[in-house]
């Protein structure tokens, strides 16, 4: 369901005003560029790492806090667990941690070994999926220019997404949208999402409810910045679902924040990093 919203607000730029206003021609313009920018950043990401906090939340406090550093695998990403609250890993911990990171990136310079290729195709088939969810966000809403304002010297579209009732989803997670309502704030000239919210506004099924369902109520938001020329990624997320799993509720409330965004390249020149690091013998730095 993460994702699903995710993919929503990621992709809010696929906006398309009423025939006949006088922003069409400006708003599919900035579309196809949101568009083609947001498929650049999700592309550009697996050569960067970041460092991660990932916060949970139980009855409005905090349940858990681990910090990790996110490294790139050539089919993914590694999470190296580097703080757990305030108290960093030891270091025997952090080095083993390394050293699988190491090794993921051997692997994936031997595009020959039978476990790489099913790496390989399982990050294929993700970011198909995770591409189609974006592209049909376009058939799913219909799209409305609230107006413009400037936050921090940027100028950004404001744009509001609601179900489209004609829409047909082509799979269960396309379904999803069909109960999702959304706003996002794009940035003009750039031509990338700054900020973006989706509220779940009517009770999400999964088998006929038999197996689970997710209740009105809950929400999605991303705030994204710029780390190189052209390049967008997400500075803080934040959700909360509350459902039911068989007989059983759920509820989850998670905060992440991400910072230190930083490019690591192909698997050959993480390799030569990761390597650089274990001879380091040091503990990683974890502070935003």
């Amino acid at each position: 369901m993460r994702e699903v919203l995710a993919g929503i607000v990621l992709s809010a730029a696929m906006l398309a005003p009423q025939p006949g206003s006088a922003a069409q021609n400006r708003a599919r313009e900035l579309a196809e560029r949101t568009i083609a920018n947001q498929h650049r950043n999700d592309a550009a990401i697996y050569d960067y790492e970041r460092v991660e906090e990932r916060i949970s939340y139980a009855n409005h406090a905090a349940g858990s806090d681990e910090t990790y550093r996110l490294v790139p695998t050539g089919t993914g990403r590694l999470g190296l667990l580097v703080k757990r609250g305030n108290q960093p890993v030891d270091l025997a911990t952090y080095r083993n941690e390394l050293r699988a990171w190491r090794d993921a990136l051997h692997l994936a310079l031997d595009p020959g070994d039978p476990a790489q290729q099913r790496a390989e195709a399982k990050r294929r088939e993700r970011d198909r999926k995770r591409s189609e969810m974006i592209d049909a966000v376009g058939r799913a809403f219909r799209f409305k220019w609230l107006g413009e304002e400037v936050v921090d010297g940027r100028t950004l579209a404001k744009i509001e997404l609601d179900p489209n009732p004609s829409f047909q989803p082509a799979s269960r997670a396309e379904d999803m949208l069909r109960h999702v309502r959304a706003t996002a704030w794009i940035d003009v000239r750039a031509a990338q999402l700054v900020r973006g919210r989706a509220e779940i506004t009517s009770g999400i099924t999964i088998a006929g409810g038999i197996v689970a369902k997710i209740y009105p109520g809950g929400w999605y938001q991303v705030e994204q910045a710029e780390f190189a020329p052209g390049v967008w990624f997400p500075v803080q997320t934040e959700y909360s679902i509350r459902g039911r799993l068989f007989l059983f509720s759920v509820s989850q409330h998670k905060l992440t924040r991400d910072w230190d965004y930083r490019y690591v390249g192909p698997p050959r020149r993480a390799l030569e990093l990761a390597r650089k690091d274990l001879a380091s013998n040091a503990l990683f730095p974890a502070s935003p």
